[in-house]
């Protein structure tokens, strides 16, 4: 697993990042999540602090908040799309492995397709592979 040195995300219900900010995507614990706020569009981007190989991604949704397509790119270019992950609606802990592995020091991960008609997301536990 690789580690995250930053992150940004695209919104927080409510602006409440007290209970629902990103710092929750990464610290291990079961109860706590991050919760977007409503929209057309939302996403996740990662620094690693380092040029790193990523071999593909974890994620946990709360069904019924789930993205039905990941988009996966660098940062700086999320018209160059390098992935596409297509998540189960369900609470269950999913693992995508990437045709091709991805040499980045930040990865950008575009959710689409949103289960909630108010287009939020919950994801309760995000992790970045390597081999």
């Amino acid at each position: 697993m690789l580690e995250v040195k930053s992150c940004s995300v695209s919104s927080v219900l409510q602006q409440n990042n007290k209970e629902y900010g990103k710092k929750f995507l990464f610290d291990g614990c079961p109860d706590t999540c991050w919760n977007s706020d409503q929209g057309t569009s939302q996403h996740i981007s990662v620094r690693f602090g380092e040029e790193c190989r990523v071999t593909g991604i974890r994620i946990q949704f709360q069904g019924g908040f789930a993205a039905q397509a990941i988009q996966v790119s660098r940062v700086g270019t999320p018209a160059d799309v390098l992935h596409t992950c297509y998540p189960d609606n369900s609470n269950s802990l999913q693992e995508f492995t990437f045709t091709n592995p991805v040499s980045s020091s930040d990865l950008k991960l575009l959710f689409s397709g949103f289960t909630d008609f108010y287009g939020r997301v919950i994801v309760y536990h995000l992790e970045f592979l390597e081999k």
